[in-house]
């Protein structure tokens, strides 16, 4: 009886194979499945960081436009970790201060501003993010060459992008 016992205790080689079978099925749509969850992740960042950075420089222009100068903390690299914010046009870096992690102030003043320019560059992003930006983009209605985005924004508040 005792031998009869130890000998049905344990798995037999068909039941643990099955098992493993299984985990492999369920491994096979998970990490594609997950992959692309980081990807459209990735996108909603950028988008979102860029969205942000253009409401803060139009709000910046309108108060260049009243006599106010303000500033507008611009990411060097967003929490994607491959796309890249660039200022210029009425745009000019700040000195002194300490800008968040991760940005440098531009300041946007009455005399220095009439329009300025943001661009979002995301050619450094894996193919699965570059895709997902590109959706979500035109899901935005906002234009973009390539893999790069430039907001036009002038004091009146009109946005253009390109």
């Amino acid at each position: 009886k005792k031998a009869q016992a130890s000998a049905e205790a344990g798995f037999t080689l068909i039941e643990l194979m099955i098992v493993i079978a299984i985990i492999g099925i369920l491994a096979a749509i998970a990490i594609p499945q997950y992959e692309q969850y980081i990807a459209t992740s990735k996108a909603t960042t950028a988008t979102q960081d860029f969205h942000q950075l253009v409401t803060q420089t139009t709000a910046a222009e309108a108060a260049a436009a009243a006599g106010q100068t303000t500033s507008v903390p611009v990411p060097t690299n967003n929490v994607a970790g491959c796309v890249t914010f660039t200022a210029g046009g009425g745009l000019t870096p700040a000195t002194g201060g300490t800008p968040p992690a991760n940005a440098t102030y531009y300041v946007v003043s009455p005399a220095s501003s009439t329009s300025a320019t943001i661009e979002m560059d995301w050619g450094n992003c894996s193919s699965s993010v570059q895709t997902a930006i590109n959706n979500a983009l035109t899901a935005q209605s906002v234009s973009f060459t390539g893999n790069t985005s430039t907001a036009n924004i002038t004091q009146d508040g009109a946005v253009t992008y390109q």
